[in-house]
């Protein structure tokens, strides 16, 4: 069932319990009016970073979570999204795994108009890199946990406490001991990366004659703590088990490049959309890509700017932490990437969306003007 609706969500911190709140709108129209959902995720470990991913059967969810500030763990969730699309009452199922698990999991997104295969679970994927616990996982790997949740019988819902585990390429993701790395021009802040999980969203699309997810995360191109981007495409994500089809480090200078989100349109295509920055340039927003045909773990088809920021970052050292590639659910050609550039000082952020498209998917339209292969649409949120 493909809805045609917008889905938000925000969590509660504060005071135990802890909620998470969920609203879906009643029409494709986002100013109407929506269906509002309040769903406790617990009695004592707020639900930290969470990221939403929409499936046939649910809205799936990632938290990491907490007890005050100590690490507690990973939450995976569930939300009956039928019943969410009607506006009747509706439940939530959940799993958690203990704190020696890594955490900054993501849901698996789906795009496109073609549904994974019936009954298939959705699949969470987090990154593991075997520097970071070698007693347990001698190679760099993705971990995948498939959650199939049955809603008319609780007690057959399924979940693999035990990842299905899938070596990659190795990479160094200990970026600045996972604290802010990124220099700026004209700044003495440093930004963080985040390098120690996977960068939002976990795409994932049903080409008919394969099954793709593309993912991302930040890792040390150098081994000089100078951030890259580490992208896969994973086929068969569903299945057990799961192949890498393609991977590789994007990291054509001395740029950092980080806070990417990837993305494929219905041709094969794949984007990335991430911040970049240097000790001689203030950050920018800029994408980059590659077409079906082009030579595997590749990304050829050269970087575009989509906003420079009006100065560099000072007294705060997060960036982008919610940055989002999306497709166009009208057209399934247009790309548009949501991110946050800096407006001069600390906190004084701002939010960026922009639309671009390759060649080979078909000339579109928004508001009158041809979506093109540059950014010609853009525009700041206040």
């Amino acid at each position: 069932q493909i809805a045609d609706r917008w889905v938000i969500s925000q969590f509660t911190d504060g005071s135990a319990p802890f909620f998470e709140c969920i609203a879906v709108s009643q029409t494709g129209n986002p100013v109407g009016a929506w269906h509002r959902y309040a769903f406790q995720t617990s009695a004592s470990k707020f639900n930290d970073y969470p990221k939403l991913g929409v499936w046939p059967d649910g809205y799936y969810m990632s938290a990491n979570l907490f007890t005050g500030n100590n690490w507690a763990g990973s939450g995976f969730y569930a939300f009956d999204r039928v019943n969410m699309l009607n506006g009747a009452a509706a439940t939530m199922q959940f799993f958690e795994l203990p704190p020696s698990d890594w955490g900054g999991a993501l849901p698996s997104d789906l795009d496109g108009s073609t549904l994974p295969p019936a009954g298939a679970p959705n699949v969470f994927v987090e990154i593991l890199e075997g520097a970071w616990d070698p007693g347990n996982w001698p190679t760099d790997e993705l971990h995948f946990h498939q959650f199939h949740v049955d809603w008319a019988i609780p007690g057959n819902t399924t979940f693999n406490a035990a990842p299905i585990q899938l070596a990659v390429a190795s990479f160094d993701g200990l970026l600045c001991n996972f604290g802010p790395c990124v220099p700026q021009s004209g700044s003495a802040t440093l930004l963080d990366t985040l390098s120690d999980r996977l960068m939002f969203r976990l795409a994932y699309r049903n080409f008919g004659t394969h099954e793709s997810l593309v993912l991302n995360h930040t890792v040390d191109s150098s081994g000089s703590d100078r951030s890259a981007l580490r992208w896969y495409e994973v086929r068969n994500p569903t299945g057990n088990p799961p192949t890498i089809f393609q991977q590789s480090t994007f990291a054509p200078d001395t740029t950092h490049r980080w806070m990417g989100s990837a993305a494929m349109d219905s041709k094969g295509n794949l984007a990335i959309g991430y911040s970049a920055a240097s000790a001689t340039q203030i950050p920018e927003v800029r994408y980059t890509g590659r077409l079906v045909g082009d030579p595997l773990s590749t990304l050829p088809q050269g970087e575009a700017v989509m906003i420079t920021s009006a100065a560099s970052q000072t007294g705060a050292n997060r960036w982008g932490d919610y940055s989002d590639l999306t497709l166009d659910p009208a057209n399934d050609c247009v790309f548009w990437f949501t991110t946050e550039y800096a407006n001069g000082s600390a906190f004084a952020w701002k939010t960026r969306i922009g639309a671009f498209r390759f060649p080979s998917c078909n000339a579109l339209f928004i508001d009158g003007f041809e979506v093109g292969t540059t950014n010609i649409w853009s525009a700041a949120v206040p």
